[in-house]
């Protein structure tokens, strides 16, 4: 490893000016920064958008070493070779000891003994701020439970929401107007790309080649995310696994039925080794699964789960299936939208079903059914799934999302809003 040619590199690098993400992520002094994150989501760019502020604030570039451990150059790099990077920074760079020195450290899953690396610095350089990014959701989950316990902060990140998106594309916008704004088509028209298309931002600017680039991801987080880090020999037997979950979003599912129709089709396979793979898939953030709620930990551990993905781009590109169901669509991207907003998501199913409770210090505060619209077909089984989750939690105020209703209604004394899913995007 050419460590003078790498710190040179950085030295010479232009950094981008990034679009910006609604992430507030300024740099903690007291602990590490960690940014955690699908695979091309955007971690890189937030790092750069986070060093482009610290430019601002008259931080020097030399007191600034950012380095992405998937670049060629840096290939097996391990703690030993993060010492070196660091004095090889110090002689060729003309730090300035009155400021703190930032350390960006991207997808720093790949360097051996990492987090020991990162605890020894963290206490023994105080004139050191650590920023580290990951593709896994559990890459910090042991290191942080043993070693970096204490001294860590961190922040997830999702492919651009639907205000990002606007945001992107320059589209402003008055929530208190916007349903009698010009605007209004204009929004609607890009959030109905937005369901199919959903919203990893290389493929925003982009024409064609979109399915190319989706599935190039699928790929990446299979192998790079799964199989190399987790030494996985069969891989036809993960990806049908995988196969198995796309057909499966927005659906209830059971480790035992998975197992069985793998087993149908030739595969020698336990519901020991589903859930594992099942837990690869969630650090990958490709999948999640979505708990139903009970009042018993236990219970609810060993219920029927209900499974998303990350991005309906994705689940588009890989999976054909879901082209054109569009209701499924839009009850995987509400899911995505409450994950990035930090709530903790459960479902309901008892006489009836409702979609997504949301629970905050273990009290449920909010409950939503999505359909793609509420018709003579449905309205009965939508309302009473919300209504009977109303009364078991009390709660007032029920939400129905659909494509484009919006009305309120009062039913048992239970007050119901119908809104527009791309206006709920919209709302903070």
């Amino acid at each position: 490893m050419d460590y003078k040619q790498i710190i040179t590199f950085w030295k010479e690098f232009n950094i981008p000016e990034v679009l910006p993400r609604e992430v507030n992520l300024d740099v903690d002094k007291g602990f590490i920064t960690t940014i955690t994150g699908p695979r091309r989501a955007g971690k890189t760019f937030i790092c750069f958008q986070m060093i482009n502020k610290l430019l601002k604030e008259n931080i020097l570039k030399d007191n600034i070493l950012y380095l992405n451990f998937e670049d060629n150059k840096l290939l097996g790099a391990d703690d030993k070779a993060l010492d070196r990077l660091l004095e090889t920074f110090f002689e060729l760079c003309q730090i300035d000891k009155k400021q703190k020195i930032y350390l960006f450290l991207d997808e720093i899953q790949v360097v051996k003994n990492w987090d020991s690396w990162a605890r020894i610095t963290y206490d023994t350089r105080k004139d050191i701020q650590i920023v580290l990014t990951g593709s896994s959701s559990k890459m910090l989950s042991r290191e942080i439970s043993t070693k970096l316990r204490g001294r860590v902060i961190n922040k997830e990140i999702f492919p651009l929401s639907f205000k990002e998106l606007l945001i992107w594309k320059n589209i402003k916008y008055d929530l208190k107007t916007l349903p009698y704004s010009k605007n209004k088509i204009e929004i609607k028209n890009l959030f109905s790309s937005f369901i199919f298309g959903g919203g990893y931002p290389a493929i925003i600017s982009q024409i064609t080649q979109k399915e190319n680039i989706l599935q190039s991801y699928y790929e990446s987080m299979i192998f790079k995310d799964i199989v190399e880090r987790y030494q996985i020999e069969d891989v036809k037997k993960l990806k049908s696994i995988a196969n198995l979950l796309f057909e499966s979003v927005s659906k209830e599912i059971s480790y035992n039925k998975i197992a069985n129709k793998l087993i149908s089709i030739g595969f020698k396979i336990s519901k020991n080794t589903i859930i594992e793979y099942l837990s690869y898939f969630e650090e990958a953030y490709l999948f999640f699964q979505n708990l139903k709620y009970e009042y018993s930990f236990s219970k609810q551990l060993g219920s029927i789960k209900k499974i998303y993905c990350i991005d309906n781009g994705l689940l588009n590109a890989v999976s054909f299936k879901f082209s054109k169901d569009e209701g499924k669509l839009i009850e995987n991207l509400v899911f995505i939208e409450l994950k990035r907003r930090g709530e903790q998501i459960y479902y309901h199913r008892k006489n009836y079903e409702c979609d997504f409770l949301v629970s905050r210090k273990n009290k449920i505060l909010l409950a939503i059914q999505v359909t793609k619209k509420l018709d003579e077909d449905n309205e009965k089984r939508e309302i009473n799934g919300l209504i009977e989750v109303m009364k078991e939690h009390k709660l007032s105020e029920g939400i129905i999302l659909t494509e484009d209703q919006d009305e309120e209604r009062t039913i048992d004394g239970k007050k119901i809003k119908i809104l527009p899913v791309w206006r709920w995007l919209l709302e903070k």
